[in-house]
């Protein structure tokens, strides 16, 4: 038994006749004929009753062609997985963010993504910057994004960007009143801090430090996500990326330039020794352009401020 006898059986249920099968198989009906025979003999069933020039198919050929149609079903499915694996890579995406990006840029850099490619899968596994490290160097995502690269990470690495961070402030805040703010306006503030051990902690430390201003430092949270909350609950006022700080304006939430810069870096992970899929580079540029679109978007409000204030 082969793939020519299997579609000849296939093509004479569906078309009712050898004639018609012959016809939809660009070949003649003797060999329609003779593939069935050859057929019936390898398997023992007998598939059609004949009926002068009718074709009746028997209890076993219709059990048989069910079992057929199962199979044609798994071959299409084949099919359409070549056809993602040549557009797409796999047909599905797993990407490995830390929550600050996996809260606010990732997802709307999928909602892009699936525009674009609506049969494609997406899995998005949010944890710590270790965790997503990790994640990625094991090869159970194809794409890391995270704040900085474990030591004991093996993944390859990619600079997304570096933006200076903002202040957030509580939208009823004395400071909403400035254009811009540098340490000292902070003196003596409440600040919602992120934990020790972030690099960006460490860098926001040395800011004020060399600045000789002391904030109350009243509250840590792991996640720059957590500290834009805790200051919409009024708790106080905090450093952010740009593009997080962006998720949470609204209600209860000012954002205002801060200098000197504070730099958030955002890295791109990749498996290690592994080709980059068609897939994954897809979806990297649409993160990109996302990342650029709304730093642009933040950037036209406050030179249209400016512009205001000049006049």
């Amino acid at each position: 038994m082969n793939l020519k006898h299997i579609e000849a059986f296939r093509a004479v249920m569906l078309a009712g006749s050898m004639t018609a099968a012959a016809k939809e198989l660009v070949t003649s009906q003797p060999n329609i004929s003779r593939l069935i025979t050859q057929l019936e003999r390898e398997t023992g069933l007998l598939l059609f009753q004949r009926s002068g020039v009718r074709l009746i198919p028997t209890s076993e050929g219709n059990a048989f062609f069910r079992e057929v149609e199962r199979a044609y079903v798994g071959l299409q499915g084949l099919t359409n997985a070549a056809a993602q694996i040549k557009n797409l890579g796999t047909g599905r995406l797993r990407i490995a963010a830390m929550p600050s990006a996996g809260m606010t840029l990732v997802p709307h850099a999928i909602q892009r993504f699936q525009a674009l490619y609506p049969d494609v899968t997406v899995s998005l596994h949010v944890n710590t910057s270790g965790t997503v490290n990790h994640w990625t160097s094991s090869q159970f995502c194809d794409l890391g994004v995270a704040i900085y690269r474990s030591e004991a990470s093996s993944s390859e690495v990619e600079l997304l960007s570096r933006v200076a961070a903002v202040c957030v402030l509580p939208a009823d805040h004395r400071l909403t009143k400035k254009a811009s703010l540098r340490p000292r306006d902070l003196q003596g503030e409440p600040f919602v801090s992120l934990c020790h051990g972030d690099g960006t902690r460490a860098q926001t430390d040395e800011v004020f430090e060399r600045a000789g201003v002391e904030r109350v430092m009243a509250i840590e949270a792991q996640y720059t996500a957590i500290c834009c909350e805790m200051v919409r609950c009024g708790l106080g006022v905090t450093l952010a990326h740009p593009i997080v700080a962006q998720d949470f304006i609204g209600p209860g939430i000012a954002i205002r330039p801060f200098s000197p810069a504070v730099m958030f870096p955002i890295y791109l992970l990749y498996p290690p020794h592994q080709p980059r899929s068609h897939l994954t580079q897809e979806f990297v540029e649409v993160l990109r352009k996302t990342h650029d679109d709304r730093l642009a978007a933040m950037e036209r409000p406050e030179r249209g401020n400016r512009l205001a204030r000049s006049r």
